[in-house]
């Protein structure tokens, strides 16, 4: 354990800054890009022989190891000629000694790309540390990476404000939802976070499945109406292969809606019929050719009168959609008002009836002038209130089976349309046959032996697709119960087994460490980590510092340095440890904390560092204050010379 003694605190507080600095990792204090460091690194520098100089050129170095033994030296400039702080040079070798024999790259931080572009310092720190990190449900975006600047603060307790709240202190501007839980569930190595990672992927998928569903059914839909057909039978979203019923082409004939494989056979008897009489001349189509104007002209007259019949439909159930949707709304508004009238009843006003309603039933709409009512019973407001949401109910069914019925109306007058433009065209034919020479094949039959031989071929191709989506629906119903099985059974909040002992061991270690430490506010047994929001609690609270309600300063303190051990030991513990192994604590003792609680808590550190955490402890207490706190813990000083820890670079 490194133990960072200074008079000058600032001078302690900039070293560890300088690790921070140095790894691109400021970010985790805040957005700004602004270096988080004092006039000493960047424009005046107070020399320990009492000397002031200003400041040319300022840099952090920093070499730092992984647990492969892979070193890694980065160098970033705080101040420098022509050299943005953006840009840090890195060496990375086997071994520390041939670091200074390896080639420079440069790479950047604090920029676009910075987290996973292949020149981008924190994509190869998190290759270097083992870390693979995560995407994770952000709030401007689906999804966003988990970032190392919302992982250190899990490592790096600050002096300025790292000690202000019992939680650590996280960056927000990243846009990461639940950023602590997140980093925390990484942290440990919990399996919640894969679970949510493959909630969203799952989530995705159910998407596109409902994508490709609509997307196959809007364009069996266009086809079937760009020949006058509906689709019967099919359900416009998906559904699992147990609710799936198979489509059926439909086409209107007459007055009703047939199936468009049984009307195919019709159109290929007619068709028979009339390739095997042949065309006749159209003198001798005369009198037939008289007969079937006569038809075509009576159809013309009927389908035209049975589309201005649909055309009225139309038009009232657009008034009557209008009106229903127009009550609904004065519905939603005479129950909002008649439940607050409720609500201020329930709290004990005596306030009536008329100032909300105004002596108007919100029922019938009619005024109240004071008779009495047939039965001599009037019903009280919470029976209103239960008869507006009846009535709401049955508008809403009514708007619905309005919208159905507008559909169906305009489905059926785009097929009389189509019967209607046919029958005209059969009546110009059969009026040019009759003016025309007579010798001449009957161009009416011509024209509906045309007619009828291009609408079977184009049925038949519709057919033909429909049982083509019907395959295609059948795939997609499999791929949604599939989809639907796995949402079920990731969308169980509860925690794994695995997970459950990890999140336990953290508990138990906060728990017996707080008790170490001389938690006084409340019973150490009261407090706990959270299963799901991986914070200290107290009885599902929050803790806080609030003497009436919740800890006192000095305890919140106690708390902050359980909840750090713990998450390291519980995370070193587990299966995929995530940990850094490295914690930095700049002035644990704040609050004027009892020294027996913070001799007890250096105890533990030196436990951690025994495990391989490398714990840097900065304080500029008093140094006698501090080898009584640091007695018989093995430690490695760092002492400052004179009043200043910093000094310049010797030229």
């Amino acid at each position: 354990m490194n133990v960072i003694a200074a008079p000058n605190s600032f001078g302690k507080s900039t070293l560890l800054q300088g690790i921070v600095y140095a790894l691109g990792l400021e970010g985790m204090f805040s957005s700004s890009r602004k270096a988080p460091f004092g006039p000493a690194l960047l424009t005046v520098a107070d020399f320990p022989d009492g000397t002031r100089s200003p400041v040319r050129e300022s840099w952090v170095s920093l070499t730092i190891a992984n647990e492969q033994g892979a070193h890694m030296r980065c160098k970033r400039f705080v101040r420098g000629d022509g050299i943005d702080p953006s840009l840090i040079m890195t060496w990375k070798s086997g071994s520390r000694a041939e670091l200074d024999t390896v080639s420079r790259v440069d790479m950047f931080v604090r920029q676009p790309g910075a987290a996973f572009r292949e020149l981008g310092f924190h994509r190869e720190l998190a290759d270097f540390l083992g870390w693979d990190l995560p995407t994770v449900p952000g709030f401007n975006a689906a999804e966003v990476s988990l970032y190392l600047e919302a992982l250190f603060p899990l490592f790096y307790v600050e002096q300025k404000s790292g000690w202000s709240g019992v939680a650590p202190r996280m960056p927000t501007y990243l846009g990461i939802r639940d950023v602590l839980r997140r980093s925390v569930e990484y942290v440990l190595g919990l399996s919640a976070l894969e679970r949510l990672t493959a909630l969203a992927a799952v989530k995705s998928e159910e998407d596109e499945v409902k994508k490709r569903w609509q997307s196959a059914s809007d364009r069996l839909g266009e086809a079937a109406k760009s020949l006058n057909c509906r689709v019967f039978m099919h359900q416009e979203s998906p559904v699992t292969p147990a609710r799936r019923q198979h489509c059926v082409i439909e086409v209107m004939e007459s007055d009703s809606w047939v199936p468009l494989g049984r009307q195919i056979g019709v159109w290929r008897q007619r068709l028979g019929e009339m390739e095997r009489d042949g065309v006749e001349p159209a003198g001798e189509h005369t009198h037939q050719a008289r007969e079937e104007l006569s038809v075509a002209e009576t159809s013309v007259r009927e389908i035209g009168g049975r589309i201005r019949l649909i055309d009225e439909q139309l038009n009232l159930s657009r008034t009557d959609s209008d009106a229903l949707v127009s009550r609904a709304a004065s519905l939603d508004v005479e129950r909002n008002r008649l439940a607050d009238l409720r609500k201020l009843r329930n709290l004990g006003s005596t306030l009536g009836i008329g100032a909300v309603s105004n002596d108007v039933c919100p029922t019938c709409g009619q005024m109240l002038d004071g008779r009495e009512t047939a039965t001599g019973v009037a019903a009280d407001l919470d029976q209103t209130l239960a008869e507006i949401e009846a009535e709401r109910e049955t508008v809403r069914a009514a708007v619905q089976s309005a919208e159905r019925r507008r559909a169906s109306l305009e489905r059926n007058r785009s097929s009389l349309q189509a019967a209607l433009h046919g029958a005209m065209r059969q009546s110009r034919a059969l009026r040019d046959e009759l003016a025309g020479p007579s010798a001449v094949p009957s161009r009416a039959q011509v024209q509906q032996q045309i007619l009828l031989a291009s609408s079977i071929e184009r049925a038949q191709r519709l057919l033909d697709l429909a049982d083509e989506a019907d395959e295609y629906f059948d795939e997609l119903a499999l791929r949604w119960q599939d989809v639907r099985d796995r949402l079920a059974e990731l969308r169980d909040g509860t925690l794994s087994r695995t997970d459950q002992q990890i999140v336990s061991r953290m508990n138990s270690s906060f728990q017996a460490q707080v008790r170490d430490y001389g938690l006084r506010s409340v019973p150490p047994s009261d407090l706990s980590i959270d299963e799901s929001a991986l914070i200290p609690v107290d009885d599902g609270v929050e803790l806080t510092f609030d003497l009436s309600m919740g800890i006192s300063a000095s305890d919140m303190i106690r708390t902050k340095w359980a909840y750090y051990l713990s998450l390291y030991e519980a995370a070193i513990s587990a299966p995929r440890n995530r940990h850094a192994r490295l914690l930095m604590l700049d002035e644990p003792r704040q609050q004027e904390t009892d020294r027996r609680s913070l001799a007890a808590f250096v105890k533990r550190l030196e436990m951690a560092a025994v495990s391989g955490c490398q714990v840097l402890y900065a304080t500029s207490e008093d140094r006698r204050d501090l080898h009584e706190v640091l007695n018989n813990i093995q430690v490695w000083m760092l002492p400052a010379s004179g009043p200043h820890l910093l000094g310049p670079v010797a030229s």
